[in-house]
């Protein structure tokens, strides 16, 4: 995070200006007018307790006649106009790691100034201001708080029960249901065997964040980014490169139950424009959102490697809400040994990095083959059962024979850190030629589920 991105959030978000402007020196900062911006921030956080957001302008013609320096006066006021040009794509959702940036930030400028400061008395020989100096330094860093009473602090603890500020979205459907609602400091992990669509899984939780205006990072360490581009592309938008004649499953009711049935459907190729024209009102659609794709080699990227992309992202001002690795069993491990302790390693790692930085972590792994025939178990996890201890939530993706017939696919829970585990299945149909692994879904437990029988039909009780 930079100055001007301090500056930026000091002025949106009330939350922000809470941790940072008790610990924020103007004097630590570089830039001269942001320097004066942050004094009128604070200034006006002491009195009304909230961040300015709009009335930065107010502030502006307040303080102007203060200021005689003209090129002062002009770069302040051009900051202000580019802030109310993007004012609506500024704040950023991931706030809490967005402060802890800012502390960084704040932090290394501290101890340079303090360098220079020491470097600056020794050579005048001042050794006794040079010793003043490090007497008076203190560390910057946000109040640790007081302790919290489970019996006496009513408010607090009630507070703790209805806040929802970490919760992000839920998936739609019975789905949704099954998957629970999704949370920041979340790791969420889809099993599967080898084609069971584990990919389009990830892609579909990725475009469901996007559509509630989060951002998303997807690092793909199987295909190439333009393949990448391709599917999500074509999951976001419906559009095609090449024209297809497609077979679409559906749930229709009949009587107290349903039954699936398909319909086809001609996509033509989309031109060039008609891509732009889309991209442009999904970009207005989903004001706020963003989702960026990266491809790596297999075995390539440590989970420190990824940390190191994710500073890179937040020097550009970009604090993802969702990272997806596609998947974490080819990631490179962080140290030599057992192949078994690696995968736990990778794994462990994963889980700390969804907590340090307010993210929720999806990821897939691979089961054993003795999976692809059957509803995939928890004990079909390969390489390392113990994944499933890390992972906030795991969720089986089966496609038996039958399923892969019927165009459907049937997702279970198979662990789950918090709540009551659900042990009912759901049943989604899918359309993967379009990049929809789950277009609707409904509970196993009501439908007429028999892979015996020849018949095409399933059928589900009405709700």
């Amino acid at each position: 995070m930079n100055e001007r991105d301090i500056v930026y959030q000091l002025i949106v978000s009330d939350k922000f200006c809470r941790e940072i402007v008790p610990i924020i020196n103007p004097k630590m900062l570089e830039i001269v007018y942001v320097r004066t911006i942050v004094l009128w921030i604070k200034d006006y956080f002491h009195k009304f307790k909230e961040a300015p957001k709009k009335n930065i302008l107010k502030l502006y013609r307040s303080h102007i006649d203060e200021i005689k320096d003209e090129d002062l006066q002009n770069n302040i006021l051009t900051f202000i106009e580019r802030l109310d040009k993007d004012y609506d794509k500024i704040k950023v959702s991931n706030e809490d790691f967005a402060i802890q940036n800012a502390i960084k930030y704040l932090r290394m400028r501290s101890l340079k100034n303090f360098s220079e400061d020491i470097d600056s008395y020794i050579e005048s020989g001042d050794l006794e201001k040079a010793e003043n100096c490090v007497t008076k330094y203190r560390k910057v860093e946000v109040a640790s708080g007081e302790g919290v009473s489970i019996l006496d602090d009513f408010d607090i603890v009630t507070e703790a029960f209805t806040e929802e500020q970490d919760r992000l979205f839920t998936m739609p459907g019975d789905f949704g249901q099954l998957m629970g609602d999704i949370n920041r400091e979340d790791f969420i992990a889809f099993l599967a065997p080898m084609k069971a669509g584990k990919t389009f899984s990830l892609i579909d939780v990725g475009i469901e964040s996007l559509k509630n205006n989060l951002k998303v990072v997807m690092y793909s360490l199987e295909m190439s980014r333009t393949n990448m581009i391709k599917r999500v592309w074509k999951a976001l938008s419906g559009q095609c490169t090449k024209d297809m004649e497609i077979e679409i499953p559906y749930f229709v009711e009949e009587g107290d139950k349903w039954r699936i049935e398909t319909k086809t459907v001609e996509k033509k190729a989309s031109s060039i424009l008609e891509v732009q024209k889309k991209q442009k009102s999904l970009k207005r659609l989903f004001r706020g959102g963003s989702f960026r794709i990266y491809a790596e080699p297999a075995y390539s990227m440590t989970v420190e490697s990824l940390e190191n992309k994710l500073d890179d992202l937040a020097y550009e001002g970009f604090y993802p809400d969702v990272v997806i690795i596609d998947y974490a069993d080819i990631m490179a491990p962080s140290e030599k040994g057992e192949y078994r302790q690696q995968i736990d390693g990778i794994w462990k790692r994963l889980r700390a990095l969804a907590q340090k930085r307010k993210c929720v972590v999806f990821t897939a792994s691979q089961t054993n083959r003795g999976a692809i025939s059957r509803e995939v178990e928890a004990e079909d996890a390969a390489e390392d059962i113990r994944k499933i201890a890390h992972v906030t939530s795991m969720v089986s993706i089966s496609k038996t024979k039958f399923c892969k017939q019927n165009s459907i696919a049937i997702y279970s829970q198979i662990a789950v850190r918090e709540g009551q585990p659900e042990t009912r299945k759901v049943i989604a149909t899918q359309c993967l030629a379009l990049g929809r692994p789950v277009i609707e879904s409904h509970w196993k437990d009501d439908v007429i589920f028999d892979e015996d029988d020849d018949s095409d039909s399933l059928k589900r009780k009405k709700k």
